[in-house]
């Protein structure tokens, strides 16, 4: 699950506080070869990685993906090091035994911590900066780099592609104007990141497009994620400064097999929401592995077969 811009300023401005406050844990370590006192718990305990406050933001700031995962690995092995390090060369100073070793030991811990910091903040920013601006959505770039990993990392759930497009989006901008069309894409996705479950991500694919990743563990139940998703949009007005619209949207559902390109998923999302519009929009729409087109329904997988046979 990519995560919110918001949340990523916020993990930003953790990780600069995080250096801020072990500047401070330096200065007491100063102070602490000065007095001959190591008795304070962050400095001397084995476990000071753990007491310190970005100790305990560490242990409260679950990753979101595998990348995520080693870069927090990183971070936390460095950080440990660190602490150690240091307690390591306070010992030594006020015990009068230390050697240069215990400084040249301490100093490469300290520049280990802050390159791991700093690797995990290029990779924030790379996210930040691909997030698309109207929507705040993830950009297509970022579905385009991550979705190989994201297809390994689903199992042993399956991995689906939600395709939406807006029904008749060009008769928004073309009645309503162009900055009430941007209220309509800012709104939905606004919505589509409220409403999807812990298992789905929602990015904004170009133009009134949208795809939604689901994870789950049958078509079924996948097919009824998207139905959801159809059924809430429709049921929810968008509020603009001069009275509200109502919008419909038709989707497209296919399963991602091992190892398969984007391209290829994608277009089958794309063939499948293609016949949703062709018979009549505001509908959600399944491909399956045999490329049969089926139109999905609330709570019955299949309602509706079409005879169609799409070639692959």
């Amino acid at each position: 699950m990519i995560r919110k811009t918001a949340e990523i300023d916020i993990i930003l401005l953790s990780l600069n506080q995080s250096i801020d406050a072990h500047y401070k844990w330096l200065v007491k370590m100063f102070r602490c070869v000065v007095s001959a006192d190591i008795t304070q718990p962050e400095i001397s305990n084995a476990d000071s990685h753990c007491l310190c406050e970005f100790g305990k933001w560490l242990n409260n700031h679950p990753a979101r993906d595998g990348d995520e995962t080693g870069y927090l690995y990183q971070i936390n092995a460095a950080h440990a090091k660190m602490h150690a390090s240091g307690r390591v060369l306070l010992l030594a100073i006020v015990e009068k035994r230390w050697l240069p070793e215990h400084f040249e030991h301490f100093q490469n811990a300290l520049l280990a911590f802050t390159a791991a910091v700093t690797d995990y903040k290029i990779y924030l920013l790379n996210i930040r900066s691909n997030m698309d601006i109207l929507t705040g959505l993830p950009g297509r770039r970022v579905l385009d780099e991550s979705f190989d990993r994201q297809l390994i990392d689903a199992s042993p759930f399956n991995l689906y592609l939600f395709l939406l497009d807006i029904d008749r989006f060009k008769s928004v901008n073309d009645t309503y104007g162009h900055l009430v069309g941007d209220v309509v894409l800012r709104t939905l996705a606004a919505n589509l990141a409220a409403w999807a479950r812990h298992d789905e991500t929602a990015y904004r694919y170009g133009g009134e497009e949208f795809i939604i990743i689901i994870r789950a563990q049958t078509d079924d139940m996948a097919c009824q994620a998207g139905m959801r998703i159809c059924h809430l949009i429709a049921e929810n007005s968008i509020q603009y400064p001069g009275g509200e619209i109502n919008i419909t949207v038709t989707g497209g559902v296919t399963r991602a097999q091992p190892g398969e390109p984007l391209d290829v998923v994608l277009g089958r999302s794309d063939q499948a929401m293609y016949e949703g519009k062709q018979t009549g929009r505001n509908r959600c729409m399944f491909m399956d592995e045999q490329h049969k087109i089926t139109r999905i329904t609330r709570r019955e997988p299949v309602h509706q077969t079409f005879t169609k046979q799409v070639v692959g």
